[in-house]
């Protein structure tokens, strides 16, 4: 009998370090699959598994809600026309958002809550190993295995940005984009840093991983967590080596043509005296009419959406909201083609047989944008049920143990703020580590 529970037990730690390993590469893909779904499918087999092996009931209450949080998506897949919902889209938000409910439930109420801590540990030192690797390969031109997962650009087929012109060189490790590797890591780093005794190079390297991503995200985490570390009166020298190194690592300027002159994607002068073509290119593109900066301009889309939508909010559907928020964004654009198209056909039938035209953002008339704040989607896709269920939550963590309330609340508020629109099941297994957490862990 102790064998066969050992024998589990190590195999459910396989599972959860080849799961987690997968989920953070997020740069990767096989056979046009992301790695990180394999991970994340392959973290609710674990789940499953633990479910049946010690018999977990769920509750009907917490069935409820979940119906509840369905409703929207459920009603637009019933009354829409089969041809007008793209079911392995809709398909995949609702197993993600399934992964991330059922995961929570069985780790709060599962005994295998330290395999998982034990395992979680030691693939987040791992990647972020493998950060600094890519970091400095990226630098210098070292191998680097290709990111072959196209980029969050409008197009599909859009690359990743890993080299920047102008602009401090960012630490984006195995992920797409750093923002990206702030949203998954950061709260990976929260949930070590409050169930584990860690060393002060564990704060050390953490610190540079985040400063090195230069993302106004890990700003707000960190000015997040600065706080609350004062509020849980938690704020040791560990903690103040990480956010002197994150903060220096911030502000520091890395120029990557600077540092790596001889680096195959820095521009490289013909003569003193010549102007180098790039720039002379970037420079006229830059003083063209014909070309846009949109600084900023996602998260005053985001903003201005928001404050329009959320007084009638109801709940638009995980298959309906990136598509209403593209309509919204669009309005502004459809108008001005019906205008120039009445105006101007002769003209447009020449000159533009098939391809938008003009500079605005033509791209949002036959692209789906997606809002890239978590909160924010799963907010107008289930609708104002869901701000009632955290906030409910909230108050109750509050009430029952201020300072474990306290940590699972900042872990929300981090979740919450990720650029990942879906909630994943490994922010499940976040969280139900969390819900259950020693009172007197890293005192």
């Amino acid at each position: 009998m102790v064998k066969k529970i050992i024998v589990f037990e190590k195999l459910i730690e396989i599972l959860f370090f080849i799961s987690f390993s997968l989920i953070f590469l997020d740069s990767y893909q096989l056979f046009s699959i992301p790695i990180t779904w394999m991970g994340s499918s392959l973290l609710i087999v674990a789940t499953l598994l633990i479910y049946i092996k010690e018999n977990i009931k769920i509750d009907k209450l917490y069935l409820l809600i979940l119906t509840i949080c369905l409703v929207p998506t459920i009603f637009n897949i019933l009354l829409n026309d089969y041809i007008e919902i793209d079911f392995p889209y809709t398909s995949l938000r609702l197993l993600s958002f399934i992964g991330f409910s059922f995961t929570i439930y069985v780790l709060s109420n599962s005994g295998y809550k330290e395999n998982a801590i034990r395992v979680l540990k030691p693939v987040f030192l791992i990647v972020l190993a493998l950060s600094f690797y890519t970091f400095f390969a990226q630098l210098f031109n070292f191998y680097e295995p290709l990111r072959n997962r196209p980029g969050t650009g409008v197009l599909g087929f859009d690359t990743q940005t890993n080299f920047w012109l102008s602009g401090s060189h960012r630490m984006s490790g195995t992920f797409r984009e750093p923002v990206f590797l702030v949203s998954l890591l950061f709260p990976c780093f929260l949930v070590i840093h409050y169930k584990a005794f860690n060393s002060k190079s564990f704060y050390l390297f953490s610190g540079f991983l985040f400063g090195l991503t230069k993302s106004e995200l890990a700003l707000i985490f960190i000015l997040v967590f600065f706080i609350t570390e004062i509020l849980l009166k938690n704020f040791n020298y560990k903690v103040m080596i990480f956010l002197l190194v994150f903060t220096s690592c911030f502000l520091i300027s890395i120029q990557e043509c600077d540092i790596s002159p001889s680096n195959i994607e820095c521009p490289q002068s013909i003569s003193k005296n010549t102007p180098n073509p790039l720039e002379v290119s970037l420079e006229n593109q830059a003083s063209s009419p014909n070309t846009f900066e949109f600084n900023n301009q996602e998260r005053l889309d985001t903003v201005s959406f928001t404050l329009e939508n959320l007084n009638m909010n109801i709940g638009l559907g995980f298959d309906s909201t990136n598509v209403i928020y593209t309509n919204y964004l669009s309005q502004d654009i459809r108008n001005e083609m019906y205008l120039i198209n009445r105006t101007l056909p002769k003209y447009l039938k020449t000159r533009y047989l098939s391809k938008s035209f003009g500079t605005g953002r033509y791209f949002l008339t036959y692209e789906n944008i997606n809002i890239q704040n978590n909160f924010l989607f799963n907010l107008f896709s289930i609708g104002m049920f869901y701000l009632i269920v955290l906030l409910l939550l909230f108050i109750y963590f509050l009430k029952t143990n201020y300072i474990t309330g306290l940590k699972i609340i900042f872990l929300m508020i981090c979740i919450s703020l990720a650029a990942y629109e879906d909630l994943l099941p490994i922010f499940g297994l976040y969280l139900g580590l969390m819900f259950t957490m020693d009172k007197n862990a890293n005192k």
